[in-house]
């Protein structure tokens, strides 16, 4: 797996997946559906971190992570096309190397209890249950 710092095209592409996408676009499409209006400015932050995934077949998904101290909230996708392919796994991979090389120690997730193919990718690679959120989703943590 490859990553690139996201773009405008890149965000385009996210925004396209989304709305393509009926179950991810009910999760994601309110923020990421909108991703050049709403993920751009963001993305000027220093804190603030987006990488489109890729293989040499194409583009797979994106990473967005927020580093705030030495802690990290992860957000990651992987397109329709590109699932059950073992790409969760390795993008989570990569999410683990990404924030830790920019220093966080910890890395949070946040996943509706239905999403069983992230939770089970989740636990895969290490990230620990710590219960349900305001929000009815089930919350994560690891330690880089």
């Amino acid at each position: 797996m490859q990553v690139r710092p996201i773009d405008t095209d890149g965000l385009r592409q996210v925004e396209q997946w989304l709305a393509a996408d009926p179950v991810g676009g009910a999760i994601f499409g309110g923020f990421y559906g909108h991703a050049v209006a709403r993920w751009t400015p963001l993305l000027q932050a220093p804190s603030r971190h987006g990488w489109l995934t890729l293989d040499d077949e194409g583009p797979i998904g994106f990473i967005d992570l927020e580093i705030l101290d030495d802690e990290a909230e992860i957000t990651y996708y992987v397109s329709p096309a590109r699932r059950r392919q073992g790409h969760g796994r390795s993008t989570l991979d990569e999410v683990v190397r990404l924030a830790a090389a920019a220093g966080a120690r910890q890395i949070h997730a946040t996943v509706e209890p239905t999403n069983t193919a992230c939770l089970a990718t989740l636990r895969s690679v290490g990230f620990t249950e710590l219960g349900t959120n305001e929000f009815d989703e089930l919350e994560f943590t690891c330690t880089t």
